[in-house]
């Protein structure tokens, strides 16, 4: 199974006799009812801290829609702006260090894992209230860009927090790249994975897609997730297949701008909205995802296509280069739509590339 999830490596195998099960808490400011790559990371690495027998709880900030469930804390109020060509998310409220050492306290943690340790607001507080009760934290860097004015400035005072990690977790190289112009650390790679007990193949053939293929594309429908690319190829994909489909999952602030530039597109668009369980089957049956993502440090629905066998289009990033090396998917440059219809025409056209995508992508085995 491909489970390599930061502190989740740290503290395998599960506690024997004479090792004492572990209290971890989760710091982060990306967690449902937010989707995305770091949610799902923060998610899975919980769910696995807890089979292995140690507690895993999750500190995040409130959002609009949330549900409570069990091992989550909420403080502050998540808003929402705009950063590095997308949308995130900081948490602002008065007494956050205090509201973040109570919960430790009362959890009685043993040990703190922030993800995003040098942006605002959690992954700045949360390493201070740990501090204050003399608890270790480690970090996992998940984000990539090109340069930084904040960092470039702040750089001596973010050092010295930096410094004071027991340890230093990126989910790709590209990651540290990007960090490692403003700071130096004992960088460690430990690579998200998914659970390919839950995403993995159908059992159906690759079918013959000459009709018109069936293409998704699965994100948040912001900015950088390239959505604006497939819609601007979709009229040559439908000149050359004019029974071609592209469904659309996820949703976000920019969704009734990309659906009415999808409205000329008539039948051929789907929107269908956010989607969780449903993810498995929507790549199984799919003949091809596409992930024109323009900035990424890593591509977790390109490993969840990949899982279940579903063959990829990607853009050409250092986030996805060393993912899909070894012919397990086609990379084309992110903002370029002609190139994009071309990806798709080529590849429906050839059903015994499509085949060997799948089979290269499909896991044979647990890793």
């Amino acid at each position: 199974m491909i489970r390599n999830f930061s502190t989740a490596r740290a503290l395998r195998p599960p506690p024997g006799p004479s090792q004492k099960p572990l209290r971890v808490a989760l710091v982060t400011e990306f967690y449902y009812p937010h989707f995305g790559g770091v949610t799902e990371h923060v998610q899975n690495l919980a769910v696995h801290l807890r089979a292995w027998g140690h507690t895993a709880v999750v500190v995040t900030s409130r959002m609009a829609g949330q549900r409570e469930s069990a091992g989550v804390h909420r403080v502050g109020r998540s808003v929402v702006i705009l950063s590095n060509g997308s949308f995130a998310r900081v948490t602002v409220g008065l007494g956050l260090r205090k509201q973040i050492r109570d919960i430790f306290r009362r959890e009685r943690i043993d040990l703190v894992h922030v993800h995003g340790p040098l942006t605002p607001t959690l992954g700045l507080i949360a390493p201070e209230a740990a501090a204050d009760l003399g608890i270790p934290t480690v970090g996992t860097f998940h984000s990539w860009f090109r340069r930084s004015v904040a960092y470039s400035i702040l750089r001596v005072p973010l050092q010295r927090r930096l410094e004071r990690l027991a340890a230093c977790i990126a989910v790709s190289a590209p990651a540290i790249d990007a960090h490692a112009r403003y700071f130096k650390a004992n960088w460690e790679i430990i690579p998200n994975g998914v659970d390919v007990g839950y995403f993995h193949p159908n059992g159906r053939k690759p079918p013959d897609a000459s009709s018109g293929p069936k293409l998704l594309f699965l994100g948040r429908l912001d900015p950088r997730n390239g959505l604006d690319q497939v819609l601007s190829a979709m009229p040559a994909v439908l000149e050359e297949y004019p029974k071609a489909k592209l469904t659309i999952a996820g949703d976000g602030p920019l969704r009734p701008a990309y659906e009415s530039r999808a409205r000329p597109l008539g039948a051929s668009v789907t929107f269908v909205g956010r989607v969780y369980g449903e993810r498995p089957s929507l790549y199984a049956g799919a003949d091809l995802y596409l992930c024109p993502t323009n900035k990424a440090s890593f591509g977790i629905t390109l490993l969840e296509a990949m899982a279940c066998g579903t063959p990829v289009i990607g853009s050409d990033i250092c986030g996805f280069r060393e993912l899909v090396d070894g012919g397990k998917s086609l990379l084309v440059p992110p903002d370029d739509p002609g190139a994009w219809a071309d990806a798709v025409i080529r590849l429906t056209r050839d059903p015994d590339r499509r085949a060997a995508c799948s089979r290269r992508t499909a896991p044979s085995s647990a890793a």
